[in-house]
């Protein structure tokens, strides 16, 4: 089964206190046993591991940054944990293996005549009056969609619950039935597959579209740094601040940063780059495993602005969205 929402994010560069070395009392994070299920119990800091400091100046340099996963959150990630377990055994399919590791069926019940004004927080509060509903399958504006429980028992009681009383939704009592054992599996497989997909495609990044310049001037700012590359290019990111000497452009396509790069470097015969604030920097491109922890860099960061931001989306296992 799944893990529960509640799943710490990511840490970086934690305390002491809070990443469980040899003078504190934390302790260490508990692994995932081999087999990719879930821990037994769940890791809990003592008080003093959290106690605030008495003034900022007591604020370590670096904190960690912690976020509370949402259930949408939190199924992605342990699909991508078992989809990563999967392949280091070697398993031929990966959606497969995944299904194989979660042999409970009698999950997911399936509804359809919902109102047109149903929201997933109704749907989720009708069918969580008789167990814990792990995730709502449904778009508003939709009629149809599926609720998944944490277990059987729950699903098995919502279903008879609301056959006997139907209840409205949006302003229409839905019909609710419960997936059969090879439609439920199917269902679960079509929406690892949409998962593992997106997955691919966001890995599916184009090389050679990075350049790094360093030694830009006091006056930069990204508009100049974009007014400068877009000359021999589309440009769809600057990743710089005002008043730091280095950064990153990222082109829509390598030609563009190619042809950049040959421009903004000193002449083969003599002479100086073009400036850039009062600065004259030094431009590459990024290549191989720097390209790559860059670009995983960034998702970190788009994933942790997001988390903090908002939380839910997608659809099912992992999202209908992907």
């Amino acid at each position: 089964d799944m893990p529960q929402a509640g799943v710490v994010g990511e840490a970086t560069e934690a305390p002491a206190a809070l990443a469980g070395d040899e003078d504190s009392k934390a302790p260490a994070a508990a692994a995932v046993p081999e087999d990719g299920t879930a821990p037994d119990a769940a890791v809990t800091l003592p008080d003093a591991a959290v106690t605030l400091p008495a003034s900022k100046e007591a604020v370590p340099r670096s904190c960690a940054s912690w976020w509370m996963l949402s259930d949408g959150e939190v199924d992605r990630y342990w699909i991508s944990l078992q989809l990563r377990l999967a392949a280091q055994r070697g398993a031929p399919s990966a959606p497969n293996a995944y299904l194989a590791t979660h042999t409970e069926r009698g999950l997911v019940l399936a509804f359809d005549g919902a109102g047109p004004e149903a929201q997933r927080e109704d749907l989720k509060e009708v069918a969580g009056r008789w167990g814990e509903v792990r995730f709502v399958d449904f778009n508003r504006g939709d009629t149809s969609g599926f609720v998944r429980f944490a277990a059987a028992g729950g699903a098995s009681a919502a279903l008879a619950a609301l056959q006997a009383n139907p209840v409205a939704v949006g302003g229409a009592a839905p019909a609710w039935r419960l997936l059969p054992v090879a439609e439920e599996d199917a269902y679960k497989k079509k929406v690892v597959d949409r998962l593992t997909a997106a997955k691919e495609k966001r890995e599916a990044i184009e090389k050679g579209i990075i350049l790094r310049f360093e030694g830009a001037g006091t006056a930069a700012d990204r508009e100049a740094v974009s007014s400068l590359c877009s000359k021999f290019g589309r440009v769809d990111h600057v990743d710089f601040n005002r008043g730091e000497e280095s950064g990153y452009v990222r082109f829509r396509a390598p030609a563009g940063a190619a042809a950049a790069l040959a421009a903004l470097s000193p002449p083969a015969g003599g002479g100086e780059a073009p400036e850039l604030g009062g600065g004259i920097p030094t431009w590459r491109m990024l290549e191989g495993e720097e390209e790559e922890v860059y670009h995983a860099l960034v998702r970190d960061k788009m994933a942790a602005r997001q988390a903090g931001g908002k939380g839910g989306g997608g659809k099912g296992w992992g999202g209908k969205g992907g």
